[in-house]
């Protein structure tokens, strides 16, 4: 079974197909960790590649517009940085190390331990095709997503009601994963 590393940052990622609450849960579970005085990172993938970061008549768009590779902005609170080439998730990742916690949308082939958004039955089949899924998160009741032929594995079921129950959950496989750690080098 996929857990979540003791070491920080802590990822977990959240995947599943279209409209099926990804960026409702992902921004859920980063109010929970920020309420608690967690520092969190969210990473979103965007398949469409059609997002814009800043407005028309912007210096930074400007500054893209004239040929400008990468764009930082930057003030006493906020640093945004806009590159025009791909980043690997892992690069990321890594820049984003003095974190807390980092929640990644997407990026369903990543080897993280993630979460799969069940918001219909036909939405099962990710469960079965992914790596490292450590629970699901549906619109399905139990009953309807523990039939036999729906999921071939032993899988944690989580309502997408439960946002609370959700990170409290995330929490304790971070420290059961410390304790296992502790308990194995004594």
């Amino acid at each position: 079974m996929t857990t979540i590393s003791d070491t920080k940052p802590h990822i977990i990622q959240i995947v599943g197909y279209k409209n099926t609450g990804k960026t409702t849960l992902t921004a859920a579970l980063i109010g929970h960790f920020s309420s608690m005085g967690l520092k969190v990172a969210a990473i979103k993938h965007d398949g469409h590649d059609h997002f814009e970061m800043d407005q028309e008549g912007t210096d930074s768009y400007r500054f893209g517009e004239a040929g400008a590779s990468a764009v930082v902005v930057m003030s006493e609170q906020r640093t945004a940085i806009m590159e025009r080439q791909a980043t690997k998730l892992e690069d990321m990742l890594s820049h984003l190390s003095g974190y807390d916690w980092i929640v990644v949308e997407g990026f369903k082939e990543a080897s993280y331990p993630k979460f799969v958004m069940v918001r219909e039955e036909k939405d099962l089949t990710l469960v079965n095709q992914l790596d490292g899924v450590v629970g699901m998160i549906s619109w399905l009741s139990l009953d309807q997503v523990m039939e036999p032929d729906f999921v071939n594995r032993d899988i944690i079921w989580y309502s997408i009601h439960e946002t609370e129950e959700i990170a409290k959950a995330l929490l304790a496989m971070v420290e059961s994963n410390c304790r296992q750690n502790r308990e194995f080098e004594s």
